[in-house]
């Protein structure tokens, strides 16, 4: 990882420049994008479809090249390589960036939303944009919106999830982040941090039971090899951001930002649409492979982290209790 982050610093432009060469009378760019996700996930397709109007709305002057699979790093890495200006754009989500906008984790309260809609219209309302502006003037790092990623679901290699009961003892990674952190503890589970790229040998070898993904990410990373047991337990909605280094940005002709804008806003809307019919597919190639497929009542899930994982974050986070009312409310009017 270490030896990728400095052959692609080395590389990498200077902060406020662009890696941009000259075609005839005209300027170009050559964008570095990075994601932890395969080749055949929603990341990787909205990155895609991203890099493709780029080209055609830009006469091939903006041309992306995409790293998948946490080529260049982790989405922590990541996120320090858009800083330093190595990498120009990436996808990650709000659970990591907490180390820098710790106001972030009031996004990860366990069962905050209803489903993967009232989420969405949240994160794209007020509070979303208030957290975008937060992270550009804290990180120097620009949000060009968020991903439709839905729910963190658990998986694992032991045993199916139906009561609270059968998560206690479970060893699963759980992400970097210490709302995730306490409210999967407080479930009873050995809650382990751990890079994604680690997550299918650590599997293998026994090293977790289990993790917590999306249905498209569990299949997309062939973590069905490794997990026989998968169910929709919702604890957590993971909200994904689109980022884009601010200088890079900010050093763009006016009308080439506008276009990202543009294009970042189309393709955003494309990996919506999308996602929905990748995650039916996912649930069928589950059931294909053999994967026991589990939907528990989340009713007996919500006491032992609501409201006590909710009073440790208020307690911890500046102004805390009046963020998450502010939240609440916001969820409210748009449910």
């Amino acid at each position: 990882m270490l030896v990728s982050f400095l052959a692609v610093s080395c590389g990498g432009p200077e902060a406020g420049e662009s890696d941009s060469a000259t075609r005839g009378d005209f300027p170009t760019w050559e964008v570095r994008f990075s994601h932890v996700l395969s080749t055949n996930s929603e990341f990787h397709l909205l990155a895609e479809r991203f890099r493709d109007l780029m080209l055609e709305r830009t006469g091939g002057r903006f041309r992306v090249v995409i790293y998948p699979s946490g080529q260049l790093g982790g989405e922590r890495v990541a996120f320090e390589q858009i800083q330093v200006g190595a990498v120009h754009m990436a996808i990650t989500g709000t659970p990591v960036l907490s180390g820098w906008v710790p106001e972030g984790q009031m996004f990860d309260l366990p069962f905050l939303f209803e489903n993967r809609d009232h989420g969405l219209a949240v994160m794209n309302g007020p509070i979303g944009d208030w957290w975008r502006e937060l992270l550009l003037e804290r990180t120097g790092v620009r949000s060009l919106g968020f991903l439709d990623y839905g729910f963190r679901h658990v998986y694992n290699r032991r045993r199916p999830v139906e009561t609270p009961g059968d998560l206690a003892g479970l060893k699963l990674r759980v992400l970097q982040n210490a709302t995730y952190l306490a409210a999967y503890s407080a479930l009873g589970v050995q809650a382990t941090p751990m890079n994604y790229g680690e997550v299918y040998s650590a599997l293998q070898q026994g090293v977790i039971d289990g993790g917590e993904a999306n249905a498209i990410g569990f299949v997309s990373s062939r973590l069905y090899e490794v997990a026989r047991f998968y169910s929709f337990t919702s604890i957590t909605y993971n909200p994904i951001t689109l980022l884009v280094n601010e200088p890079f940005y900010r050093g763009l002709p006016e009308d080439v930002r506008e276009t990202v804008d543009r294009s970042a806003a189309d393709a955003l809307a494309y990996q919506s649409e999308v996602a929905r019919r990748m995650e039916a597919d996912a649930i069928e190639q589950m059931r294909a492979a053999g994967v026991e497929i589990s939907r528990p009542d989340l009713a007996p899930l919500a006491p032992p982290v609501r409201p006590r994982i909710w009073n440790e974050l208020a307690d911890r986070l500046p102004d805390g209790e009046a963020l998450i009312a502010r939240l609440v409310e916001e969820a409210a009017r748009a449910r």
